[in-house]
């Protein structure tokens, strides 16, 4: 009887900077799509300067997950006339599939931090040559618009370099001197954490407090960066497992012969983890301040304007007329963006059921949770947590 040739596992290449926990965490994601496909062989490696075909071709790849991070690397991938997946914002490929981080997303969810803080000066700190800074200050400086904000936005440019190596000393001594510039209290979004890491380092230097002078938000939550800082820094969790998952499945379908046409997919950020960076009101008003302080500590909770008036020592009426002119908008208003805040931070939770993040947030019950959720989000929240997490 003679034996069945057995078909050999595809294979397929992954190019990565695992250096970074952004791409540590799509590996995650690839790693989880792949686990029980044996048919599938992934190779990893970290980022090339230049990807050399003679090389590849010799690996027998049927397809690439990769940072195609400049045109040059753009075209000696095309040339291979395989199957390729970019998981990098730093260029568009309109002729590659990309799967990346909302970057816009990012700057309006900053902004919302920072502003829903009481902060109303910002500034940005970034790239100008890298896409995705410019789209995080472009939806940083949008959002502020949207809530009224008429004073201009200043943003300082930094070298892009190798995100491993520190900045040079006349780099720093620059940034030194811009965020003395800076009207204060300010709120700044660095485009990642390294930066926000350069900024906690630069306020140290000029004797900036942080976050009283200076509230510091990066994105990434790479904890190997941020526990190095002076003050813990908050930061906003990118879905890269969720990017890598993606980046997987797309791969996989171009692979067994799907024709697809190269489209981009943009995944929404996790949630901002507050530290102490950020983790302080920017109001001069004590009233406003012990209420904001009530807020917070029951957010859990179903919370009445009544109680926060009390908590306060001043009666509802008081109370209202201080929060607005602090921070242009009701008492109400700012209790529901803190449980819908603690909501967006539980989703993610898959031990977590949609109805204990209702309770946990302090939300009166499911359904309650379920038809503001809506209104807010234009979703449902299941729906919003299935795009969030990905297949389970």
């Amino acid at each position: 009887m003679a034996l069945l040739a057995m078909t050999p596992p595809r294979r397929i290449a992954v190019y990565l900077s695992l250096e970074t926990e952004h791409g540590r965490g799509i590996l995650r994601g690839i790693a989880k799509f792949f686990h029980q496909r044996a048919d599938v062989t992934v190779l990893k490696f970290t980022d090339p300067h230049s990807y050399d075909r003679t090389a590849l071709r010799r690996l027998r790849l049927d397809g690439i997950i990769a940072r195609v991070a400049t045109r040059r690397h753009e075209r000696e991938l095309a040339e291979l006339r395989r199957p390729v997946v970019n998981v990098s914002g730093q260029i568009a490929t309109p002729h590659l599939s990309l799967i990346n981080t909302d970057d816009l997303r990012v700057g309006q969810l900053a902004l919302g931090h920072l502003h829903g803080r009481g902060y109303r000066h910002f500034a940005y700190c970034g790239n100008n040559t890298h896409l995705g800074s410019i789209l995080r200050y472009r939806g940083f400086r949008t959002e502020a618009r949207s809530r009224g904000v008429v004073t201009a936005i200043p943003r300082h440019i930094l070298p892009q370099g190798d995100q491993n190596s520190p900045y040079p000393d006349a780099t720093r001594a620059r940034l030194a001197a811009w965020l003395k510039t800076l009207p204060r209290p300010v709120g700044i979004l660095g485009f990642t954490d390294r930066v926000a890491l350069e900024l906690d380092e630069a306020c140290a230097r000029r004797g900036l407090r942080v976050p009283e002078d200076v509230a510091i938000l990066g994105v990434g939550n790479d904890l190997a960066r941020i526990e190095f800082a002076h003050v813990a820094l908050s930061s906003i969790q990118l879905n890269t497992q969720q990017i890598g998952w993606l980046a997987a499945e797309k791969l996989f379908a171009l692979m067994t012969g799907a024709r697809v046409m190269p489209q981009e997919i943009l995944v929404s950020p996790q949630k901002i983890v507050t530290r102490l960076s950020t983790d302080r009101w920017a109001v001069d008003d004590e009233i406003v301040t012990l209420a904001l302080d009530y807020l917070r500590e029951h957010v859990g909770n179903t919370v009445y304007v009544e109680e926060v008036a009390r908590a306060a020592g001043v009666t509802r009426r008081v109370l209202e007329l201080r929060f607005r002119a602090a921070l242009g908008t009701s008492v109400y208003a700012e209790a529901q963006r803190l449980h819908f805040e603690r909501a967006l931070e539980l989703m993610p939770e898959s031990t977590l059921t949609l109805s204990e993040i209702a309770d946990a947030s302090g939300f009166e019950s499911p359904s309650v949770f379920a038809s503001a959720f809506r209104r807010r989000y234009h979703t449902s929240p299941s729906e919003y947590r299935r795009r969030l997490t990905g297949p389970r």
